[in-house]
């Protein structure tokens, strides 16, 4: 779930704790998404993605989707 930003960058909440997060940031940084995490609970349940061009945001949806299947098979 997107958090409203007034910010160059969106949070995400991950819906979990900070294993899900952790998870959800591994596979979107394998895809070349940049991506941040809050270090402390209960933001770390949170994952912080850049904003970007038109491309950037390409290479977000075609990863996002995979990733987010993967987590859920395995966590």
């Amino acid at each position: 779930s997107p958090i409203e930003t007034a910010t160059n960058f969106v949070a995400i909440d991950c819906g979990g704790d900070e294993t899900v997060s952790k998870a959800i940031l591994s596979g979107l940084v394998e895809a070349g998404v940049f991506v941040r995490m809050p270090g402390f609970a209960p933001q770390n349940r949170c994952i912080r993605v850049s904003a970007g061009t038109g491309s950037d945001l390409d290479v977000l949806e075609s990863a996002l989707v995979p990733v987010l299947e993967m987590v859920r098979s395995t966590v």
